[in-house]
């Protein structure tokens, strides 16, 4: 954690009542002993094996905690530090900093022209069916996949709605063909941020795309959901065939289209 989550993780320790440091963004044995003693007053709330974590993942599973209480969607408390945790304590921290939650962000639908007849997104439900609740189909990556929060967890396929699966099949298999097993590591496009995800928008009230499994998040650990081209790696020119193929399919790049979440490709027109 950088200086200002361990801030945002301090104050959630103190709300809690597990601590009584100072706000300063500095990790102590304080700052640790008070995370033991929230996870132990919460243990009701949490994986039998948390026991187990080390101490880096067991204050991860406070900050998630903390998100949860100022009812800040941030997904199971796992200790793991993915996309959704990451913009869940950013919410959090802007909680702390302002005393109010950001308004829902970005959540107006916008209707273009689908030359490849994937469904804008006012037309998800009637399309793909209920939100949560979609047929999935794992498509085999050709090249390894490593998860981006937990490099250490190899994945072998992409879990996605059986309907885009054929497209997202092809669009794999030309990357591949395209870069080159080496080249994919290189460029950072091995590292994982998931496709299906029962959530809401981050940020927003309206289903993400993830909920119908038929988007994709990729490094998203250097492709922040605010970012814009300016910092965004998938924004970069050697990444410009990468977007080409998904697009030829009809998958939109919010990042090229909106230029944020530039991790994020999804089967649905804006």
């Amino acid at each position: 954690m950088d200086e200002t989550t361990t801030k945002t993780l301090q104050q959630v320790l103190a709300d809690a009542g597990a601590y009584q440091g100072a706000i300063d963004g500095i990790r102590r044995p304080a700052s640790d002993a008070a995370v033991d003693a929230m996870l132990e007053a919460r243990a009701a709330e949490l994986p039998e094996e948390i026991s187990t974590w080390p101490s880096g993942r067991r204050a991860v599973a406070c900050l998630q905690l903390g998100c949860r209480d100022h009812e800040i969607e941030v997904g199971p408390i796992d200790g793991l530090w993915g996309p959704q945790t990451d913009f869940a304590a950013d919410v959090l921290t802007e909680f702390f900093e302002t005393g109010a939650l950001p308004g829902p962000w970005r959540d107006q639908p916008v209707s273009e022209v689908n030359p490849n007849r994937w469904p804008p997104e006012t037309r998800l439900r009637d399309v793909f069916g209920p939100p949560g609740e979609a047929p999935l189909v794992i498509v085999p990556c050709p090249w390894r996949l490593r998860l981006s929060w937990d490099p250490e967890t190899v994945v072998s396929g992409i879990s996605c709605h059986e309907r885009v699966s054929e497209s997202l099949q092809r669009v794999l298999q030309q990357v591949y063909d395209h870069y080159g097993e080496d080249r994919l590591y290189t460029l950072g496009l091995d590292r994982y941020g998931g496709c299906f995800n029962r959530r809401r928008k981050r940020g927003g009230t309206s289903w993400s795309t993830h909920a119908w499994g038929i988007a994709i998040d990729w490094d998203p650990d250097r492709n922040k959901l605010r970012w814009a081209r300016d910092r965004a790696r998938l924004a970069r020119p050697e990444y410009d065939a990468w977007w080409g193929i998904w697009e030829e399919e009809g998958w939109v790049s919010l990042g090229r289209s909106r230029n944020f979440d530039w991790m994020h490709v999804q089967a649905a027109k804006l």
